[in-house]
């Protein structure tokens, strides 16, 4: 590893060191409110502490080092990653390290922060090869988290569809279905709190932990400051709870807030079968309303764009910037 790798694994994947942001948390823990920051400089509060990045997954036919100076250019100073380009793939479950050394310091060479390790794994999966193979990919991501130069890797919450990761199962609902996820977090979580790294759970509701109750829930009955939350609202919403978006954002934050590590931008709309989730500014998301909820939590977070095409990246990016005006 190079001295620059190290360094920038003792950033820990953002603004924040791991200890001053486990401080931050656990003062949030205790002292809660979402909505403690003063109204008058929400703007200024969501313009300092929002960092805009982006997945990479749009990039992944670019050689890296290609990719990390377009995600530069393109004004992003964080990626959520999963190490996969066109000439440098880093694969889990076969680790090579020299590949994960070169995609981290194609980013450290750009300044780009890591700021989340893309598990997203299905940790219910009803096929019992697939479901160890995810549990072993997670396994190498969290353990191994200071070569790939961030110590929070996100995931799914899964379901127990046999054909897609997310699409619904009527085992999903069940409190069989519940606590099989949660143990399976839970196992993650503790093996996350040794490594000294965070697992951040990007609920969905088509998946086990599919609204706010059942998120609260889980980080309630886990206790553990290796299970975090990636906010994605729009994972929440079921077509028929587009009408109370307002109330449900601001629910969301009341009781979720303090929790919440990343946060996800893209966008929301309703179809034949329920929602769409389209790129930023295609949908019907409250975005003001999403970054004041945002900037209320007062401390520095990464906004990650995805769900967007490679060349619908600068207006996707350009849609989210304008709306911290309307803040």
């Amino acid at each position: 590893m190079t001295n620059k790798t190290v360094a920038g694994e003792k950033r820990v994947c953002g603004a924040l060191r791991r200890r001053d942001w486990l401080k931050a948390v656990g003062v949030a823990l205790v002292s809660t409110p979402a909505f403690g920051a003063a109204e008058e400089d929400l703007k200024a509060k969501a313009k300092k502490n929002l960092k805009m990045a982006v997945h990479t997954a749009p990039y992944a036919a670019l050689p890296v080092a290609e990719a990390a100076r377009r995600i530069k250019a393109e004004g992003f100073v964080g990626v959520l990653t999963d190490y996969v380009f066109a000439d440098a793939r880093f694969d889990p479950l076969a680790p090579d390290w020299k590949t994960a050394e070169k995609i981290v310091g194609a980013f450290e060479r750009q300044g780009i922060r890591i700021a989340a390790v893309f598990g997203y794994v299905n940790v219910v999966d009803p096929n019992p090869a697939r479901r160890k193979r995810g549990e072993a990919r997670m396994e190498t991501l969290i353990k191994n988290w200071k070569r790939l130069g961030c110590s929070n890797v996100s995931t799914e919450t899964g379901t127990f569809n046999p054909k897609s990761d997310w699409e619904e199962s009527p085992e999903n609902a069940t409190e069989q279905g519940y606590l099989q996820c949660r143990a399976a977090l839970e196992k993650l979580a503790r093996l996350a709190e040794k490594a000294g790294a965070v697992v951040s759970i990007e609920p969905y509701w088509r998946n086990v932990i599919d609204s706010i109750d059942r998120t609260e829930r889980l980080l309630r009955e886990v206790k553990s400051p290796g299970l975090r939350l990636v906010m994605d609202p729009c994972n929440y919403f079921r077509k028929e709870d587009l009408p109370r978006m307002e109330a449900m954002l601001k629910e969301m934050f009341q009781r979720l807030g303090p929790q919440i590590v990343l946060a996800h931008a893209k966008d929301v709309k309703a179809s034949a079968d329920g929602t769409d989730l389209p790129a930023s500014g295609l949908g019907v998301l409250d975005y003001p309303l999403y970054l004041r909820l945002l900037a209320r939590l007062d401390r520095e977070m990464y906004l990650v764009v995805e769900h967007v095409a490679l060349d619908d990246v600068p207006r996707a990016r350009g849609y989210v910037l304008k709306q911290f005006d309307e803040v």
